[in-house]
């Protein structure tokens, strides 16, 4: 049975798609692809953003704070330097243009609490502690060009993990400012 689970993506896709894939592939195959992880691989901020809206798509929050917290330890990637993507689907364009906001959310609640990026993940003792908080405090910027992204010109759902639509008193109002519905995100951890 283990087997047959594991390899029920290949089956469905054939093989994975060369171009990051679209909003309603992921959501035509959104139970295979959250029980598979992201499609898209490399280890650049680019990649990560990739994966990150791969996530949020198919409504796979852990797999999408995981993302985040792997960008997150990744000190020398910071949100402001992330590379225009210039996708040329609009839909994936804007999801991608949301995404740093809320790596800047994630990441400055921490750098404000005294966790900088490349913090060691264990803080053993006064001396450490003292260290990093006389580090100073660099919050994170979202890059210039996720604000440059234009909104969709027809409203796009993303409905919740179970298909239904998203209730009005959830939904992000940064991803509604690009004429996306879909609720805000759990981006928040430790």
């Amino acid at each position: 049975m283990f087997a047959i689970v594991k390899c029920s993506l290949k089956n469905i896709l054939g093989r994975p798609p060369e171009a990051p894939p679209t909003v309603s592939w992921l959501l035509e195959h959104r139970t295979a692809c959250a029980e598979q992880g992201a499609l898209t691989k490399g280890r650049t901020p680019t990649a990560s953003l990739y994966r990150m809206y791969e996530y949020l798509v198919v409504g796979f929050t852990i797999g999408l704070r995981t993302e985040i917290e792997f960008f997150f330890n990744q000190p020398t990637w910071a949100v402001s330097a992330i590379p225009d993507p210039q996708d040329a689907d609009p839909q994936r364009y804007a999801i991608l243009s949301i995404l740093p906001y809320y790596l800047c959310k994630a990441f400055n609640r921490l750098i404000e609490r005294g966790l900088p990026r490349g913090s060691p993940a264990i803080i053993a003792g006064d001396e450490a502690e003292r260290e990093l908080r006389a580090r100073p405090i660099v919050l994170e910027e979202e890059p210039e060009w996720a604000s440059k992204v234009p909104s969709l010109p027809e409203k796009l759902t993303i409905p919740r993990r179970q298909g239904e639509e998203p209730e009005e008193e959830y939904i992000s109002e940064r991803f509604m400012s690009k004429n996306i519905i879909v609720e805000e995100p759990h981006v928040l951890f430790v």
